[in-house]
């Protein structure tokens, strides 16, 4: 009865760390969300470029690439940047630590958010 309970416990254990993974996976993650606050001023460039017409869908993504390696195309590039990426930040693929990008990954979300003095602006990408 001991071993039974004993064995039954470390399955339980092993299913628990499993479950809180909430890691990064390949593949294409569009861009679904981009809020820019400054001071006290929030806005939601999603919504201002819906208002305006423009195809949202087109933005930008984030692929990732392998465990290490993504690529992203932002609003803002006309080209794709290369990036790598460890289990807390996005670098320039150069791992330049300025160009470091706190990010939270979570089901089929990714979200960056930039802070500067001035502002701050978060990015959400969705599979």
């Amino acid at each position: 009865m001991k071993k039974v309970l004993a064995v039954l416990l470390v399955a339980v254990m092993v299913l628990s760390l499993t479950a809180c993974g909430g890691g990064v996976s390949t593949g294409k993650y569009k861009l679904s969300g981009l809020t820019m606050k400054m001071g006290d001023q929030e806005m939601d460039l999603m919504e201002l470029a819906k208002a305006t017409g423009q195809d949202t869908s087109e933005l930008g993504y984030l692929e990732i690439i392998d465990d290490k390696n993504a690529v992203m195309k932002s609003f803002e590039d006309d080209d794709e940047v290369k990036l790598t990426y460890d289990d807390k930040y996005f670098y320039g693929a150069d791992g330049d630590d300025e160009q470091k990008i706190p990010y939270k990954a979570s089901g089929s979300k990714i979200t960056f958010t930039y802070e500067e003095d001035e502002g701050s602006m978060t990015m959400v990408f969705e599979k």
